[in-house]
């Protein structure tokens, strides 16, 4: 958790809020590397979240061409 960190901006972070890496367009990331730090719980649920989103914008990127 926290190795590859979600941010706003390449300077913040490694990837952006659809799990898109800054430095490699066609690289997604969706686990619990994007957390920012580790979590008491456990992290599924919200790692299943990412992944939708994460899906959608593959999804979207893939329509669009």
């Amino acid at each position: 958790m926290g190795t590859l960190r979600m941010a706003k901006d390449a300077k913040s972070g490694v990837v952006d809020a659809e799990c898109r890496s800054f430095d490699h367009k066609n690289l997604f990331v969706a686990g619990a590397s994007v957390f920012a730090t580790g979590v008491p719980t456990n992290p599924t649920i919200t790692i299943a979240a990412l992944a939708l989103r994460t899906a959608e914008a593959i999804d979207q990127q893939l329509a669009h061409g």
